[in-house]
């Protein structure tokens, strides 16, 4: 071995020695710390998604927060106050709120006839035939709150004629019918 030693040089035993020290000191590096830098690695980046879910799901409470609160407002543009009601007391709410809706118009509500109507794919119509007699302009008013006040409210049928037609501005007497939809459960 010592002859063997001889034969090189001492550049070329270093190199040899720098090589052999390189490799036994590369292979525990990559055999065994190698493999705990990887999976470090990927639990960092599972750790980062798992963080980015978290996030993301505290996005979608606030998300779904709102999609609740538009479906509520939508809900009360549908039905106005109707929306939370027994079926059975939607035709007292109605006739309720009509009288509310002449009194503040100053409209002379002379009937209000509930009556059931068709059922339409997955709604059941609920009908009023409804008797006014008030001015033009009062009229206007009267329709347009019971448009914010009850919802979804569909003019089927109207009839409208003056009072009085030999006075200059008579009043008018309207008869329509109106109808409310409820989804069928």
């Amino acid at each position: 071995m010592l002859a063997l030693l001889d034969r090189f040089g001492r550049k070329e035993l270093f190199v040899v020695l720098s090589i052999t020290v390189l490799v036994l000191t590369s292979l525990p590096f990559t055999f065994l710390a190698l493999p705990k830098i990887k999976i470090y690695r990927d639990i960092s980046n599972t750790e980062m998604n798992l963080s980015k879910m978290v996030d993301n799901g505290d996005q979608l409470d606030s998300q779904l927060k709102q999609f609740t609160s538009d479906i509520d407002l939508l809900q009360r543009r549908l039905h106005g106050d109707m929306a939370s009601l027994p079926e059975k007391e939607i035709e007292a709410h109605v006739v309720g709120k009509l009288q509310q809706i002449s009194w503040q118009n100053d409209i002379q509500l002379v009937g209000i006839e509930p009556s059931a109507g068709a059922t339409i794919e997955s709604f059941h119509e609920i009908l009023f035939r409804v008797s006014l007699a008030g001015d033009y302009l009062d009229m206007y008013r009267w329709l347009r709150d019971v448009g914010n006040e009850l919802g979804f409210v569909l003019i089927k049928q109207y009839e409208m004629r003056p009072v009085d037609s030999l006075e200059k501005d008579p009043r008018l007497s309207v008869i329509l019918t109106m109808a409310t939809y409820r989804a069928l459960r």
